[in-house]
């Protein structure tokens, strides 16, 4: 029987991983690992999991800040059909599956992959079939920001554009941009400023685990369980942001699924930047570490 494990990584995109019937999985920090899990807490060779009968016995191999089944910290454990693992601070959720599942399972990554081209293609028929170049870029940064929402399977966000060496609000759904200065914003805009720095998607699950952006008030206040944040890019040079976020709980925000993002992201960006031929006469705008400076104006709300 195969098991998937969907590590829930604490400053990123939650990682999911599919065992094969009778193959061993290995865990850790390592880049040769199995299942490699990019965070400080867990050990280089963290853990293995292995297969006996149509079960699964997970052992620890010794490592630093040990491996838990449950709450429990274990040497080695027979797993049950689903059940919590933690590996140093990183939660995974492990489970088995037959047959039916794992199609099922194989089913959703195509659906997935194919809804991301629908999207675009619907997109680009629109930018397309806009006549003026004003209206094709309200169109593009509407409907991208919609695209992505369900992509994410998030229920709010907004777009952020340079315009006039400031960002502003372009447009937004569910968030009212005229608070995006204030303390009361119900997105994150510190995610949006560390994406736009590291010049690539900040994405984060169940963002009570994560410290840093925990202890922001509007994200404590709005008791966010998933945020996306990604920048648009004409090479090196930021165009913006597109932000989103889900309040309620639902599937984690996996890497599969920000890299559908980042593409998408990518081919919106170009076309912004096609639309303008002037996006060199002045530098991008700088990223201030007070955030009621980061936003010059706002468009509007749906």
């Amino acid at each position: 029987m195969q098991a998937r494990l969907i590590a829930y990584v604490p400053e990123g995109a939650a990682i999911a991983k599919i065992v094969a019937p009778g193959a061993c999985l290995r865990i850790g920090r390592d880049d040769g690992a199995d299942l490699h899990i990019g965070h400080a807490s867990v050990s280089r060779l963290h853990a293995e999991l292995q297969p006996e009968g149509e079960a699964w016995r997970l052992v620890d191999l010794d490592s630093k800040n040990g491996s838990f089944v449950n709450g429990a910290r274990v040497h080695q454990e027979m797993l049950g059909r689903t059940c919590w693992l933690r590996f140093g601070d990183v939660h995974c959720e492990f489970s088995l599956l037959d047959t039916d599942a794992a199609d099922a399972q194989a089913r959703r990554w195509r659906d997935r992959r194919a809804q991301a081209t629908l999207l675009t293609a619907r997109i680009d028929a629109l930018g397309q079939a806009a006549s003026a170049d004003s209206d094709r870029g309200r169109v593009l940064l509407d409907h991208s920001l919609r695209a992505v929402l369900e992509l994410s399977q998030c229920s709010r966000g907004y777009v952020l554009i340079d315009d006039g060496g400031r960002y502003r609000v372009a447009t937004s759904i569910t968030l009212d941009p005229r608070l995006a200065a204030g303390n009361d914003f119900s997105g994150s805009l510190g995610a949006v400023a560390q994406a736009l720095r590291l010049r690539e998607p900040v994405a984060f699950n169940d963002i009570g685990q994560d410290a840093w952006l925990a202890t922001r008030d509007s994200v404590a206040a709005a008791g966010l369980r998933t945020l996306v944040a990604l920048p648009l890019l004409d090479g090196t040079r930021p165009l913006g942001a597109i932000y989103a976020d889900r309040r309620d709980a639902g599937p984690p925000l996996t890497t599969l699924d920000v890299e559908l993002l980042q593409a998408f992201a990518e081919r919106c960006a170009l076309w912004i930047a096609t639309q303008r031929e002037a996006s060199a006469d002045h530098p991008a705008p700088e990223i201030p570490d007070d955030w009621s400076r980061l936003v010059g104006g706002s468009g509007t709300t749906q």
